[in-house]
């Protein structure tokens, strides 16, 4: 019975979303507003009485952690708000995906971008398909631009804090990686 009234919550999200569809975009669902749902993330911070703790992670080192101010924390975040991935041109100039992924109990939008050269490559987002609300978000790209063997990735936890992994690659294909992963909660 449990995993009837799953696939039917599963079923309710991804009509729900085809109700909606927009006449200017490529994808068969409207984009989900990434940026502002992460704004939003932020913004709580103003109300709740978490120290944000920043836990370094380099390759072949030992952790190191600090805590951060708010605006400290926003110059993290920041790069991956880019206006690359904003609602309109997810819907324009990336493709979107949907399943509901029932081992993992969410549904997973994802954005991939249509320019193998756009800042952003992909998005992905997972949905409790209960209510609706965002559980995830990850997002992957070459934010700098001036240094194309640096590959980024955001992975935000909703109401809980987000991991950034920065991965340096050489002319070798040999890599290192530093990892913050940034909790308020």
């Amino acid at each position: 019975m449990f995993k009837i009234n799953r696939q039917i919550s599963f079923l309710s999200v991804l009509i729900i979303l085809g109700a909606c569809s927009n006449s200017k975009s490529k994808n068969k669902y409207p984009a989900i507003d990434v940026i502002g749902y992460i704004k939003g993330q932020v913004k709580i911070l103003d109300s709740v009485p978490y120290g944000i703790l920043k836990v370094t992670e380099r390759t072949g080192q030992k952790p190191d952690s600090t805590y951060l101010d708010k605006k400290t924390f926003i110059q993290h975040v920041s790069p991956f708000l880019h206006t690359s991935i904003d609602k309109e041109r997810l819907e324009t100039d990336y493709t979107e995906t949907s399943f509901a992924d029932a081992s993992l109990g969410y549904a997973v939008i994802t954005y991939q971008a249509i320019d193998g050269k756009a800042p952003i490559q992909q998005v992905t987002i997972y949905v409790r398909p209960d209510n609706g609300s965002i559980n995830q978000v990850y997002i992957t790209g070459y934010i700098n631009p001036k240094n194309e063997l640096e590959k980024n990735q955001l992975l935000w936890m909703h109401n809980k804090g987000c991991t950034i992994i920065t991965i340096q690659e050489n002319n070798t294909k040999e890599s290192s990686s530093i990892t913050e992963k940034i909790i308020w909660q």
